[in-house]
């Protein structure tokens, strides 16, 4: 799982922490190897010097520790036809990431979440792919902060 060359290059310490959450949540998903271990090997060795590394922390290890909360926030997102299971793993990482953020982090405002995960999407996937993230996205934020009005 490694994103499109043309956002790797010298991003900001957020979406670099985004990013290397993203891919984290993957592996955790993907292998057994435990979330400190997990971590520990990013902040050690996977994650672009720039990036947030408490925002990291807090992203995966709050994704991981809620995953089917997370999942039961996606699941209305979603068409009749679709579970959060059957979605590509990678996109799967990217919205769970996402939707964590706008659950856990109300202080950040909506535009700036959604956009950043939009734009990780876009790193690994079409444009079709990358829109149904958007929209998945903007639905839960619309559910979860309402008074915020449209993202």
């Amino acid at each position: 799982m490694e994103p499109a060359e043309d956002i790797m290059p010298e991003m900001k310490p957020k979406p670099a922490a985004r990013l290397a959450a993203v891919q984290a949540v993957f592996q955790a998903e993907q292998d057994d190897a435990g979330i400190d271990r997990i971590v520990a090997q990013f902040l050690e060795h996977r994650m672009q010097p720039t990036a947030d590394k408490r925002l990291f922390e807090n992203i995966v290890r709050g994704v991981v520790g809620t995953v089917p909360v997370i999942d039961q926030q996606i699941r209305p997102a979603l068409s009749d036809k679709w579970t959060v299971q059957r979605l590509d793993p990678t996109l799967r990482a990217i919205l769970r990431c996402g939707v964590y953020e706008l659950t856990a982090h109300s202080d950040l405002a909506i535009g700036t979440i959604l956009q950043n995960y939009v734009d990780l999407a876009g790193a690994f996937f079409s444009d079709k792919e990358t829109a149904f993230a958007n929209a998945v996205l903007d639905r839960i934020a619309r559910d979860l902060r309402p008074q915020e009005g449209n993202a």
